[in-house]
């Protein structure tokens, strides 16, 4: 099972990411995070450690930035569970190649994500599996 986790300090961001989840039936109730600290509390103490996740991950936040996020992540046990798609404004090259060399990021996604978007991602090698129809 496949549950996915939208990371976004934006409350209109997190919205519409929500809806298009939804709508495109990679995850039918989402949980949303608008602060990382609280993601990461969540992965660590309460994420179900049968359940592998996707985390729609934004990079620039506030309290805690993505790339810090992503540093913080590797410290959870079990974190091979974890999926990220860094979501961002960045058009920035560095931030690409950054997210390419972490092994728990298998996209990169400019904002505003689109159901296009969250078709591709059941495509993805790593994700595909989860939704194979039968």
């Amino acid at each position: 099972m496949l549950r996915t986790i939208i990371i976004d300090d934006d409350e209109i961001v997190t919205f519409l990411q929500k809806k298009l989840v939804t709508k495109s039936e990679l995850d039918l109730d989402p949980y949303v995070f608008r602060d990382g600290r609280e993601a990461l509390k969540f992965l660590e103490f309460d994420s179900d450690p049968e359940v592998d996740y996707l985390l729609l991950l934004d990079i620039n936040m506030p309290s805690m930035s993505g790339w810090e996020f992503l540093d913080n992540l590797n410290n959870i046990p079990g974190n091979e569970r974890f999926s990220v798609v860094m979501v961002t404004s960045s058009i920035d090259r560095k931030d690409k190649r950054e997210a390419a060399n972490d092994p728990h990021v298998v996209d990169f996604i400019e904002k505003p994500i689109s159901a296009r978007n969250c078709e591709k991602l059941k495509g993805i090698a790593r994700l595909s599996p989860y939704f194979v129809e039968a």
